[in-house]
This record gives C-alpha cells, sequence and structure tokens, in this order.
C-alpha cells in the first residue's frame, strides 16, 4: 500500500455560534492581535463589533487592517507587515473569505522574517517562527483557513504566486456558519465552486494519496447534493453543508495542491477580474475532457461516477447560474493568445503535481474548446 502522510497542525470548531464560544481561546497565542479583512463586508454585517466586543471582553488589544483586496496582492501584504511591526502585533486574526485569510498568514511571514513577501514565494525557509494565526471564514469556498497556502498577486509577473509552508496553518478555526448568512447567493455557488475545483483537482494530484482522495470525494459529494439546492432553497442548513464541503476541500488540497485549473483560471481573474471560483467553475468542465484523452482516464472515469461525463459537468455549471465559455464573459478569440501566454506562468507551480508535461499549445487547445 502506498505511503500516507497527514498532519492539520490546527484545531479547528465548525459550530453555529463558534465565534462567541471559541475566539476567547485567542488568548493562548498572543496579547496584541493584528485583525486583517477586507473592506466592507465585516464591517456592513456587525461581525467587526462582534468580534472586537469579544476581543474587548478578554482583555485582548487589537488594530485593524482592512487592507485585504478581493484579488490581494504583494502591497496588501507588505503595507500590512509594516502596521503589524509598528504597532507590536503578536498575533494575527484573519477574517473573511481566501483573500483576507491569505494576507494573513502572508503578513505573518513577513512581520517576522523581514522584506517583502516577495522574498517567500515557493517554499522557502524562515529564519524565524511566523506569528500564529487564527481564521474565521465567511465564505463556503477557499479553504485557506486549513492550508499551508496564500495565495498573492504579483502584478509585475501579471499572475499569482504562493506562499507555502506548514508552519502559516492557522492554529485555530473557527467555521460559524451564521457568518454565511449574509453571503450573496451568486457568491455562495462562486466560492461553492472554488471548492469544488479543490477536490477535483486534487484528486488528480500525483500527491495524492489514500486519504486525501477520501477528502476529494467526500467534499464533492456535498457540493454535487447541496450546490443547486442553495437555489432552490436558500436556507442555513444547506448552506452550512457546503461550508463542510468546502473544509473538507480543503484537507485535500493541503496535501495535495492543485493541478492547471487554477492556474489557468489565474488567467481570466488578472485580465477580466473574473471571480477566482467563477473562473475555475468555467474552465474544468474543457480541462477534464483534455485530461480525459491525455493520460488521466482512470482518474476521470472514477470521478465520472461522481458526476457522470464531462459534458454533465458542464450542465451543472450552467445550472448554478455560472457562465460556461469564455464569450459568455466577454472574451474575444483574439484574446486566446495572450491567455495562453499567461497560462504558462500561471500553471508554472502546479505542474509539478501533474502526471506529465504540458505545452504551449496543450493550454491554447484547452482554451479554444472552452471558447
Amino acid at each position: 500500500m502506498e505511503g500516507i502522510y497527514f498532519n492539520m497542525g490546527a484545531r479547528i470548531f465548525f459550530e453555529r455560534g463558534g465565534i462567541e464560544k471559541y475566539l476567547p481561546e485567542i488568548k493562548r497565542y498572543g496579547k496584541k492581535v493584528l485583525i486583517v479583512s477586507g473592506k466592507s463586508f465585516i464591517f456592513k454585517s456587525g461581525l467587526f463589533s462582534k468580534i472586537t466586543d469579544i476581543l474587548s471582553k478578554e482583555g485582548i488589544s487589537y488594530v485593524s487592517y482592512p487592507g485585504a483586496s478581493p484579488e490581494p496582492d504583494t502591497d496588501d501584504v507588505d503595507n500590512g507587515a509594516k502596521l503589524c511591526i509598528k504597532e507590536g502585533c503578536d498575533c494575527i486574526l484573519a477574517v473573511g473569505g481566501g483573500s483576507a485569510m491569505d494576507v494573513g498568514k502572508a503578513i505573518a511571514v513577513v512581520a517576522t522574517n523581514g522584506g517583502s513577501v516577495r522574498n517567500y514565494f515557493g517554499e522557502v525557509e524562515y529564519k524565524n517562527e511566523p506569528l500564529s494565526v487564527i481564521a474565521i471564514p465567511t465564505t463556503c469556498g477557499t479553504g485557506s483557513e486549513v492550508t499551508r497556502f496564500a495565495v498573492i498577486v504579483d502584478r509585475k509577473a501579471q499572475t499569482k504566486k504562493t506562499v507555502s509552508s506548514e508552519r502559516i496553518i492557522p492554529k485555530l478555526s473557527i467555521l460559524d456558519a451564521e457568518t454565511l448568512l449574509h453571503l450573496p447567493f451568486n457568491l455562495v455557488v462562486a466560492t461553492g465552486m472554488d471548492a469544488f475545483s479543490h477536490s477535483a483537482e486534487s484528486y488528480l494530484s500525483k500527491r495524492a494519496d489514500y486519504l486525501s482522495r477520501i477528502f476529494a470525494k467526500e467534499s464533492l459529494k456535498l457540493l454535487l447534493e447541496f450546490l443547486p439546492r442553495v437555489k432552490e432553497k436558500d436556507d442555513i442548513e444547506i448552506r452550512e453543508k457546503i461550508f463542510l464541503g468546502s473544509l473538507i476541500a480543503g484537507f485535500a488540497l493541503n496535501k495535495t495542491g492543485t493541478i492547471i485549473v487554477h492556474g489557468m483560471g489565474y488567467t481570466l481573474t488578472i485580465t477580466h477580474n473574473i471571480h477566482h471560483g467563477t473562473a475555475n467553475a468555467l474552465l474544468l468542465p474543457y480541462v477534464f475532457e483534455y485530461l480525459k484523452k491525455n493520460g488521466y482516464e482512470k482518474e476521470m472515469s472514477e470521478l465520472e461516477q461522481l458526476w457522470g461525463e464531462t459534458e454533465k459537468l458542464n450542465t451543472f455549471v450552467k445550472r448554478l447560474g455560472l457562465p460556461s465559455r469564455l464569450k459568455d464573459i466577454g472574451i474575444g478569440k483574439n484574446e486566446i493568445e495572450k491567455l495562453t501566454d499567461l497560462a504558462v506562468i500561471g500553471t508554472e507551480r502546479s505542474m509539478k503535481n501533474m502526471k506529465g508535461p504540458m505545452g504551449k499549445d496543450d493550454f491554447r487547445k484547452i482554451f479554444e474548446s472552452a471558447f
């Protein structure tokens, strides 16, 4: 039997009302907290007040850094790290979607090791231990609350890059489905399809093992069942199931990383500001159809037992109200060459998780089929 490696390194609480119940445990990890968030949701929803009331009651001081952009870049991280150092914060509380959690994890590295986040892309050794990170996700797709990855836009390179280390996995993660009640329906399905992509890509990664495949398949089963149902009956029970699917997808992703779907999806986000999960959902059927004919026959056959032929996956995406073709999002055929060039850059890291090499012609064929 193949070997198995699993290291979570985190305490995870999945429970409604969990923020009030478990956030006081943050005092185990620091005395002054940098709250990393986006600029809007945490304040409009009342979540910021709820969190700061708990911190104040526990005697923990805090500084707010609402500097995580929807597609966070190196400046978001470096500016946050400067504030963290200036204020003497010794703990990061990341609240929001994947952007806030990724920025928080990256700040944790830069704040104790200096320089810019650009110095820490990839898997590098840190001279000093990163600050402890506590995560409260408010979307149901990222999985960042349980992974060793922080994905940041490098605008100079026109792609996303990744800080990767088990040392940045959040020490405490609180998944409280009540935070999802303010999430618009379109973001529920878009972030849910990001989780779907995490699981499906994880299953196909050459780093997958017996345990990670169990996580991937169980996540996919939940998402296949409950993502369509959220459109029919949008309540907390269904959103909570999608949230659980996202968490389990994070377990799989943490072990394996992604394959080329994410890297190709970055091109749509960078060039046309397409939501990350939406970009992945659009490309999934076309990438999988290509892989099924190019070395992944066995794995794709196993996944298709869950959703049927690839065309049914395309129908699934349409059923959720998401775009299923490049021209649906305003991309012209004359842009395929640029997307292809950017995909070669964007998939550089994930190619390590593929069975074999892929060239520019392969990416072009996928984009042409998706047009």
